[in-house]
């Protein structure tokens, strides 16, 4: 609850600042005749102050007589600059009450009411009054006048049970409330929302015979407006001529806000012709109020009419009105109105305050950051005083606008004015940095958080892990996970699941699903986005076994799957090729088809050429009254010019304009694509240009379709010109758009330029792929050759030699480049591809003679040559080897290793390595289902999977209970299968 700003005050009253040797003194003096006439008192009176006063009245063996400590008090008072305080006050008006001396009391109390600037020193002024009461002195002293000012300088400060109190000794000392005690005590509670009690007062003050005021209804009208009670709102307001209370502008201004702040605008509007009607003006604050209501309902136009009339009734605008008027502009986008407001408040000579500027910055700061920063400037020499809002604003918009540069100048400027910046800015900044792979810059901001005093918490972190993993860069994630953990917090559902995202996109679903284990030993419940995300990584790895076993699994832990985890499961489906499989799963499932489901459907069904049918469902999508969108036709055009039907294809573009969708860049694209290919190079200008006249503009893809086809014409120079006129339309090439070109220079022979292709990408921050290496390599490899003019690549890992390999190696010095990792990498890939393991070894060597460590992948392809190829004593080394680098192996490759060694007879081994992987913290479901079911058991090893199985339980590890299940049934079929073939075969 909002309450009054504090004025700024000396110590608290309740805190003593006297010394017991004046306080002594000063009881001294006053206890002889004569005390203001000695030299003792001149020479101590300029050093009392209030605080050795009230002390002194406390202090029984100091304490003056009644009369001389009024005395003393009022001579205090009279002195130029002493001011008594609530606390002096206090203990006055207790001595006096202690010995029931005479004294004007209520006009003691008045003035110590009237001292207190705090809610302590108000405190301390009930507990006076109290004390008084108990004493007796009060029934003599205090009228019920006395008693409604105090009630109502406790309201001030919101202090509802001091009021309470005080109202309680009123009635305790025989005194009659009157209608404005009621009404105070009745106001109170209805703004503080406690209907019960003020409706307890207001019973009280009918039962007392008194008359309801207009006051009071106002009042009450309030609590139901802050209550959203809003028909009771409406019900007294209409009731109140009856029970004789004349409505005012304040009546109708308090329901006119409670109608606004609920949105019901037309209902204000109503009720604000119906006011002057009654013979009430609106006041400011009605204006005020109706123009946000309008604001905020979007009607900005109206508002600004209302506004516009404001003068015209003789009410001037106040800050507060125009600032309304200002945010409503703001929020409509439509910002030279805003500062039109701006100008004509400054005309009318009211100064934008900080919530003006702040307001306007913000604005700005959504597509027009340097118009910000330039009003900011103005302001600033104006006098106004940025804060760390304003910086923010600044960064904030600067950061959206990817002008990072600027938002960290901002930052430094902001740290100069030693205004602090706070931690969410902090994490846009950081995020922003992670963004443009500015990593080292975003690991230094994250440390200079802590420099600058300020703690990152659970949001700020895992908002940094959330970005890095966006940005692929899941490792550098897992280190922030380490220092958030280090600073003592623990990860939530958010921090696992982008970890779980990025380290799925990373290609280690093993680490995503060990994840699962972690969170539910962290006691969080994974939810359907974590399920979903791990599903995802399931399809991508084309195990849907696992992936259906997730989704069955979420069911059995009481989470809905939501239409984004269906769409999941049925888009890999689909472009698996089960499209079948995944139609007949949704209708299982009884799930309601979607658009979204409706394209994915369509995607499938016209990628395994049943491109009719594919019609057909979006002929009963239209009848279903889902709106088939421009995505949805593109899968089908898609699908109808990978099937050579492009005449087919043509009239969907008819369709679509019919239905009034509009064709998109990918559909364009798609169109463009084809007509390329079957050599109409004439229509697919003409459908290029209806693309950017219809104010497309041209994507990476659309321009790569282009450089595509005059490569495979040998039209290279136009081939690269248009290359650089995507750099200039500021369209950066992609990895594909360098391969196809790449590949068009070594078609034409010319590898020296291919390779400076190459210097060029990888200068444009573009890391080169598998294929790109494979195409280097298969044109030195046909140059090698004599008389061959073409090798295809899928066979080309059986002719390659490694003196192709380090003529590559060469030809990359030559153009300034070194082989990375991912160069390695991808030759590897290619001879464990060919099961040439002797060649995938030297490379490692070369490698790590290089000082090249090998990554994950590296390892996870030589071990599965090594099964391939049966040698598994160098898989088991190998994996040691990934262990000591801090590598995970995927539960794939152990998988690889034990179902061989079994099929060599080393069960032992097996069972060892098996063991050995269950302390590494996989999520032992998946080990369940990888190793044991999908591995073991499909080999037909029911024994030692049992064992294996047994193993798990002796280690009490966590399995799913349907996975369990699952396992048993598994292991009693196949054993049965078994015993049946056995006896078949006697």
């Amino acid at each position: 609850m909002r309450r009054l700003p504090t004025l700024p005050q000396p110590a608290a009253a309740s805190t003593s600042t006297s010394t017991p040797e004046v306080v002594a003194e000063l009881g001294r003096i006053l206890s002889t005749r004569s005390w203001n006439k000695g030299r003792a008192y001149k020479r101590l009176a300029p050093s009392v102050t209030a605080a050795h006063v009230a002390d002194l009245f406390r202090t029984a063996s100091a304490a003056p007589e009644p009369a001389t400590a009024l005395a003393f008090f009022e001579c205090l008072a009279r002195r130029p600059g002493f001011r008594h305080t609530a606390d002096s006050h206090a203990a006055l008006l207790g001595l006096l009450s202690r010995r029931r001396a005479p004294a004007q009391y209520e006009k003691l109390v008045v003035s110590m009411l009237n001292c207190s600037h705090t809610a302590e020193d108000m405190r301390v002024s009930a507990d006076a009054i109290q004390a008084i009461g108990r004493t007796g002195g009060a029934r003599l002293a205090l009228s019920p006048k006395c008693y409604n000012f105090a009630i109502r300088s406790l309201a001030r400060f919101d202090m509802i049970e001091d009021m309470g109190m005080v109202y309680s000794q009123l009635v305790q000392d025989g005194l009659l409330p009157g209608v404005v005690t009621y009404n105070i005590m009745i106001k109170a509670y209805c703004k503080e929302g406690d209907l019960a009690m003020a409706h307890r007062y207001f019973r009280l003050l009918l039962e007392g015979g008194l008359e309801t005021e207009t006051f009071t209804c106002n009042a009450l009208v309030l609590g139901y407006c802050r209550m959203g009670e809003l028909r009771k709102a409406c019900w007294l307001f209409l009731m109140m001529p009856l029970m004789g209370c004349q409505r005012n502008e304040y009546s109708y201004t308090i329901l006119i806000q409670g109608l606004c702040d609920a949105q019901y605008v037309r209902e204000a509007l109503v009720l604000l012709l119906m006011m002057r009607r009654d013979g009430c003006s609106p006041n400011v604050h009605t204006y005020t109020f109706m123009i946000s209501g309008l604001c905020k309902a979007g009607w900005v136009d109206n508002a600004r009419l209302l506004f516009d009339e404001m003068p015209c009734s003789g009410v001037i605008p106040s800050v507060m009105t125009y600032n309304t008027m200002i945010s409503g502009y703001c929020k409509s986008g439509r910002m030279n109105d805003a500062l039109g407001i701006k100008e004509l408040m400054e005309k009318n000579g009211c100064h934008p305050d900080d919530w003006t500027y702040n307001t306007l910055i913000h604005g700005l700061c959504d597509g027009k950051t340097d118009e910000a920063e330039e009003l900011l400037n103005t302001a600033f020499r104006g006098g106004f005083t940025p804060t760390a809002v304003t910086f923010t604003n600044l960064i904030n918009g600067y950061c959206k606008a990817e002008k990072i540069d600027d938002a960290i100048r901002v930052k430094d400027n902001m740290m100069l004015s030693k205004c602090k910046l706070d931690i969410q800015a902090f994490g846009k900044l950081i995020n922003s940095l992670i963004k443009k792979d500015r990593l080292k810059e975003a690991k230094e901001l994250l440390t200079e958080i802590s420099a600058n005093g300020l703690v990152p918490n659970v949001i700020t972190y895992t908002s940094i892990i959330d970005g890095y993993c966006k940005s692929g860069k899941v490792d550098t994630a897992l280190e922030v996970l380490k220092m958030m953990e280090h600073d003592g917090y623990k990860p939530n559902a958010w921090t696992y699941s982008s970890l779980m995202y990025g380290l799925v996109q990373d290609k280690k679903l093993h680490k995503a699903m060990a994840l699962i284990t972690q969170m539910q030993e962290d006691g969080i419940i994974p939810n359907v986005i974590t399920y979903t995300t791990l599903v995802q990584g399931q399809c991508n790895e084309h195990d849907f076994d696992n992936a259906f076993r997730l989704f069955e699994m979420m069911g059995q832990n009481g989470l809905t799957p939501d239409e984004h985890a269906y769409a999941v499961l049925t888009d890999a489906l689909c472009k698996a090729g089960r499209t079948e499989e995944a139609y007949s799963f949704l209708v299982r499932k009884g799930v309601a088809l979607t658009k979204v489901y409706y394209t994915t459907l369509i995607d499938g069904f016209s990628k395994a050429g049943n491109t009719d049918f594919a019609a057909t469902l979006i002929e009963r999508m239209i009848d279903e009254g889902c709106t088939p969108d421009s995505y949805t036709y593109s899968v089908l055009l898609h699908a109808l010019c990978k099937q050579k039907k492009l005449h087919e294809a043509l009239p969907i573009l008819d369709q679509m304009t019919l239905r009034g969708i509009k064709c998109t860049i990918v559909a364009y694209t798609i169109l463009v694509d084809e007509m390329l290919r079957e050599g109409k190079h004439d229509h697919a200008k003409r459908i290029y240009n209806e693309m950017t006249s219809s104010g497309h503009k041209p994507s990476a893809i659309t321009y790569t379709v282009f450089i595509n086809s005059y490569c495979k014409e040998g039209r290279l120079e136009e081939a690269e010109d248009l290359i650089l006129e995507m750099e200039k339309e500021g369209v950066a090439p992609d990895v594909v758009t360098y391969n196809i070109f790449i590949d068009g220079c070594g078609h034409m022979g010319y590898i020296d330029r291919a390779f400076s292709t190459l210097k060029r990408m990888m200068d444009a921050s573009v890391e080169p792929n598998h294929w790109t290496y494979c195409l280097l390599l298969k044109h030195l490899l046909k140059g090698n050759l004599a008389n061959v003019h073409y090798v295809d690549t899928s066979g080309m890992w059986n002719l390659i030699e490694l003196e192709a390999v380090w003529q590559l190696f060469e030809r990359m010095a030559k153009h300034g480049l070194n082989p990375t990792v991912t160069t390695y990498c991808s030759i590897i890939a290619g001879f464990c591809k060919a099961s040439r393991l002797e060649e995938s070894c030297f490379l490692l060597d070369h490698m790590c003679g290089k000082g090249i460590p090998p990554n994950e992948d590296i390892y996870t392809l030589l071990i599965k040559c090594c099964c391939d190829t049966k040698l598994f004593e160098k898989a088991m080394s190998l994996v040691s080897n990934m262990l000591e680098c801090g590598f995970q192996p995927h539960l794939e490759s152990y998988k690889l290793l034990i179902v061989g060694l079994c099929n060599e007879g080393d069960f032992e081994k097996a069972k060892s390595m098996f063991r050995d992987l269950l302390e590494l913290g996989y999520n032992h479901d998946e080990v369940a289902w990888k190793i044991l079911n999908d591995g073991l058991l499909k080999a037909g090893y029911v024994d030692i999977c049992s064992q294996m199985l047994s193993d798990m339980e002796k280690r009490h590890c966590c399995i799913n209970s349907q996975t369990y299940a699952m396992m048993t049934n598994n292991m009693h079929e196949i054993s049965g299968s078994l015993v049946s073939e056995l006896r078949g075969s006697v």
